[in-house]
């Protein structure tokens, strides 16, 4: 039996209220397109585990997806914080877990 699937299929395993840690660091190699499709198919109330995010987790937050955040960092580096991810964490939307 192959276990080779589509990026929906993938992502239609990872259920409401999943943990889901996402590869990458900082603007290099986050996987967005599968981040995109976490969007798309409305999931809710994940907790994500990152290391230094930016692009990848301020979507997420923004679009309502994040219960929880385990991260280090999330910000845009130089271009300064990431909007979306802090508005999430100020309003009560996401809480954070900051390991560093």
């Amino acid at each position: 039996m192959t276990k080779v699937m589509t990026l929906t299929g993938a992502v239609g395993l990872i259920t409401d209220g999943a943990t889901v840690a996402v590869g990458g660091n900082t603007f290099h190699r986050a996987p967005a397109a599968a981040l995109h499709e976490l969007v798309r198919q409305g999931r809710r109330d994940l907790t994500l585990v990152k290391t230094a995010g930016t692009y990848d987790v301020d979507l997420l937050a923004g679009a309502g997806c994040l219960r929880n955040a385990l991260v280090a960092y999330v910000g845009f580096e130089t271009l300064g914080l990431a909007p979306r991810f802090r508005k999430a964490v100020e309003s009560g939307q996401t809480a954070i877990q900051e390991h560093t």
